[in-house]
C-alpha cells in the first residue's frame, strides 16, 4: 500500500483511470488512493505491476517529448542560420553591386579618347 502512498499524483489518475474510475483531477492523492484501493477490481500486486507500467508510460512519454523539443529546438537553430546565412550573402551582393556601379560611374567620367577632362584641366 505504501507504493500507492510514494507515487505521483498524475500516476494514480492514471491507475484509477485503468481500473475503470473516473477520478476528478482535483481529488487528493489520499482521495485516489482510496478510489483505487476501494476499485473491485483492486489487487494490491496486480496495482503494483500495473502502477510501474504507468510510471514507465509517463517517463517514456517525457523522454519523446524532451527529444522532440530538442528536435524543434536545433531545426530554428538550423533555420535561422540559414536566415543569417541569406542575409549575409544578400549584403555582399548588394555590396558587390554597389562597387560595379562605382567602376562604371568612374568609367563614365573619363574620356574615351584617355584625353584627360577639360573640365579638370588647369588654365595657366
Amino acid at each position: 500500500m505504501s507504493f500507492l502512498k510514494r507515487a505521483r499524483k498524475e500516476d494514480l489518475i492514471s491507475l484509477a483511470t485503468d481500473l475503470g474510475e473516473k477520478p476528478a483531477p482535483t481529488f487528493s492523492k489520499i482521495d485516489l488512493v482510496s478510489l483505487i484501493q476501494g476499485n473491485k477490481h483492486y489487487n494490491e500486486d496486480d496495482a503494483k505491476l500495473m502502477l510501474e507500467t504507468v510510471v514507465t508510460e509517463r517517463e517514456e512519454r517525457f523522454k519523446l517529448e524532451a527529444e522532440r523539443k530538442k528536435t524543434l529546438k536545433m531545426a530554428a537553430e538550423q533555420e535561422r542560420l540559414k536566415m543569417a546565412a541569406e542575409q549575409e550573402r544578400l549584403k555582399m551582393a548588394a555590396e558587390q553591386e554597389r562597387l560595379k556601379m562605382e567602376i562604371e560611374l568612374e568609367k563614365l567620367r573619363m574620356p574615351s579618347d584617355g584625353s584627360t577632362n577639360p573640365k579638370h584641366e588647369l588654365v595657366l
